[in-house]
């Protein structure tokens, strides 16, 4: 052997060590004397299939030409849909409208990231420009028009179950405080108090919660949604000196209405990703999904729009059918959805230059998704070029962590075995 070839194979061995040192480092697959299951990796399926992928061939695979559930592994395909469709740096517009009766009018395009702060700029901007009075105050939730929510959406009090709306604050859930003299607090430092936290809190023991706005009952013509985001405004207006003398109504802007502002929102998608996929928020997820179907089609978002928009996206930049990736929401909350491990292997090659905006578990960038019944897994197996692999388990075991170091254990045999081939 010359010494350029001698060379040549002291550098490979040593990139192979590199990359099979990184696979023992992480905690969650054979770091800290952990061994590889012995078993193989048939035996903790039961219902369920996984696929891993190697220079864009899958090199192990059980099930992979079967749909399963993927529970919120699928906002990996929402993601990459609303990264293609509106763009990474797309930003939403919230605009503010008035009419010559001295309606102020707060027309929603479905920031999924209108958070407190944010109202409070708006409510800023709009004293420094001299406002200091307005008749009513309407919400325009018209770039919306969804007659029911989300498939799977059971609307229970946990914030994962927060409607989508056009015109919705604060991810749709309300953080209170019920102290022990029964009284009703804000929980968050940054939202005033409002009369729909008393409301609220009036059924509940004393303690904290975090909780879904429409899972209580309403008052009057108002959803929560429209209660919640104008009582927002309105206090924060108050704070301002800005006198509402009329009332909170719904509403769309009429044409002659003179504008006033428009706020973009702070986040980009790509950022609103990032927070999304770590913190696995469906309501986010959901209205980025209907963003997609109002981008392809026109306002208003519509379901059928967003899943006809998702159809088509992943028909032609996945090349996959309807049998092999079916998307009825953007979430994951839907067991109607449904996807196979070489389908959401064909989508984690596509998003690899995304993959820094997924969380990273045990030293693993990855999606987890879980229902009852449902453990799934979907992300990247750390190497000099991360390897893509899925875990689809729609059983009531849950064995993805054992499969995953399985699939670690392959991968590093895989590795060593290339490099000694002659």
């Amino acid at each position: 052997m010359n010494l350029l070839h001698s060379r040549t194979a002291v550098l490979l061995l040593t990139a192979v060590l590199f990359s099979c040192l990184t696979l023992m480092k992480a905690p969650g697959l054979l770091h800290a004397g952990q061994e590889p299951p012995t078993a193989p990796a048939t035996n903790y399926i039961h219902q369920g299939g996984y696929a891993l992928a190697m220079n864009n061939q899958i090199i192990d695979a059980e099930n992979s030409e079967v749909p399963f559930v993927p529970a919120s592994t699928l906002k990996i395909i929402t993601s990459l849909a609303a990264l293609t469709i509106l763009g990474p740096d797309h930003r939403f517009a919230t605009r503010i409208f008035q009419d010559d009766q001295d309606n102020l009018y707060i027309q929603g395009n479905g920031d999924p990231f209108l958070l407190t702060e944010n109202i409070r700029t708006i409510v800023q901007k709009l004293h420094d420009s001299g406002l200091r009075r307005i008749n009513n105050l309407i919400l325009d939730e018209s770039a919306f028009a969804i007659d029911s929510q989300a498939d799977g959406n059971d609307n229970t009090t946990n914030p994962y179950d927060a409607w989508n709306s056009a015109l919705a604050v604060n991810f749709n859930a309300i953080a209170i405080r019920v102290n022990p003299d029964r009284s009703v607090s804000p929980d968050d430092p940054k939202v005033p108090f409002l009369p729909m936290m008393q409301k609220i809190g009036a059924a509940l023991p004393p303690g904290h919660y975090h909780v879904n706005v429409n899972a209580y009952p309403t008052t009057g013509n108002l959803s929560n949604t429209q209660r919640y985001t104008g009582e927002l405004f309105a206090a924060l207006m108050d704070r301002q000196q800005i006198q509402i003398r009329g009332k909170l109504l719904v509403r769309q802007t009429p044409a002659d209405a003179i504008p006033l502002l428009t706020c973009w929102s702070e986040k980009t998608v790509a950022e609103m990703l990032r927070l999304c996929l770590k913190y696995s928020n469906n309501f986010v997820a959901n209205q980025l999904f209907l963003a997609c179907g109002s981008d392809r089609f026109g306002a208003p978002a519509t379901w059928d729009k967003a899943r006809e928009a998702i159809r088509i996206f992943i028909g032609e930049n996945l090349e996959l059918s309807a049998s092999e990736l079916l998307m009825v929401e953007g979430s994951g909350l839907s067991r109607q959805n449904r996807i196979t491990p070489r389908a959401m292997i064909l989508a984690l090659q596509k998003f690899a230059p995304f993959k820094d905006l997924l969380p990273v578990k045990n030293g693993i960038p990855l999606k987890s998704g879980t229902l009852t019944g449902v453990y799934c897994y979907a992300g990247y197996i750390p190497q000099q070029e991360d390897v893509p692999f899925v875990i689809l388990l729609n059983q009531p075991q849950n064995n993805r962590d054992e499969l995953l170091r399985i699939l670690a254990s392959k991968l590093e045999l895989q590795t060593i075995a290339a490099v000694k081939s002659p």
